[in-house]
């Protein structure tokens, strides 16, 4: 004989949704009240301050992570990745009263190794009460260096005179990312661009470390570094000269009375000077009548303020 069902067994199993329902709303008020008396406490955190930016293989300071507690607190403060996941536990730990702390994150795991490129964040731990606060500000791990894909130098040949006439060397660039270029000069790092551009152009006026260089050759180089410190290696070596005026030879013979003078400038007007008389040019060969008396002299260029200097011979007429 089958058994009926019970009134009282019906009812529950009608009101069982109901029921579950309720239970339902209930703890998610419960949660809302927790939550919202969050909200209303006092943060025990405020005056957050962190670097943005960090490349643990580079010379570039540790990311800084500070805050100030409201009051004394025994904290852990963790790295989490972007998937939240902790990759640094205790970056710093302990019992801190109420004053502003700043704690430093090399970019590294638990183990020691660098962590991969990407964006991580700040956790605190309040073990007391049992709660975690997340930082709002991201921690962006950049170990990465920009490659230096082109490099053009025009003017290898200059004069720094500042005569609007080939002063300067032009070194044309194109990297792999925005970067700061990086100018080294006769193998010594001579400071670097004010902006961070992919590909630009650097004018040297033969200075460095904000001094005239002599007359004649220097190396030039070109690195490239990105704003977390990253630096790309420097290309090779371009020769470049510094030339104000040249004379072509040391020694100049007469030939007939005269010489010629060949000489490199990028001087409009060049200025000469031979036993006692003076003049002008503006061409970069010209003949000079020399003395009748045989001997040795002494022949004087001068260009914007730059001097070059030859010997001329007058040998005895042969009789």
């Amino acid at each position: 004989m089958r058994r009926r069902p019970s009134l009282r067994s019906a009812a529950v199993k009608k009101l069982a949704p109901t029921i579950l329902v309720v239970c339902l709303l209930a703890a998610t008020a419960t949660a809302f009240a927790v939550s919202e008396r969050l909200k209303l406490e006092d943060s025990p955190v405020l005056g957050t301050s962190i670097d943005h930016l960090i490349s643990p293989r580079s010379k570039a300071p540790d990311a800084k992570i500070g805050f100030r507690l409201r009051r004394e607190e025994n904290i852990r403060l963790d790295i989490a990745d972007s998937r939240g996941t902790i990759v640094r536990h205790g970056v710093g730990s302990g019992v801190f009263g109420q004053a502003f702390h700043q704690f430093a994150w090399d970019g590294r795991d638990d183990s020691g190794r660098v962590v991969a490129d990407g964006i991580y964040g700040a956790e605190l731990r309040l073990t007391d009460e049992d709660r975690t606060i997340e930082f709002p500000d991201e921690i962006r791990v950049d170990s990465t260096p920009p490659r230096i894909e082109d490099v053009e130098v025009r003017h290898r040949v200059f004069s720094p005179d500042g005569d609007g006439r080939a002063d300067r060397v032009d070194i044309r660039y194109r990297f792999s990312e925005p970067a700061y270029a990086v100018l080294y000069v006769d193998g010594r790092r001579n400071g670097r661009t004010y902006g961070r551009q992919p590909k630009g152009t650097i004018q040297w006026y033969g200075l460095r470390n904000g001094r005239g260089l002599s007359s004649g050759s220097h190396r030039l180089a070109l690195a490239a570094e990105d704003p977390a410190g990253n630096m790309a290696a420097s290309t090779r070596e371009f020769t470049v000269q510094i030339r104000y005026v040249q004379l072509s030879r040391s020694v100049y013979v007469a030939h007939r009375g005269r010489v010629r003078v060949r000489l490199s400038t990028d001087a409009a007007v060049v200025r000469w000077r031979l036993d006692g008389r003076a003049g002008t040019v503006r061409k970069h060969v010209f003949f000079l009548r020399v003395p009748r008396r045989p001997g040795r002299y002494r022949l004087r260029v001068t260009a914007n303020g730059h001097v070059a200097r030859a010997t001329v011979l007058v040998r005895r007429a042969a009789s």
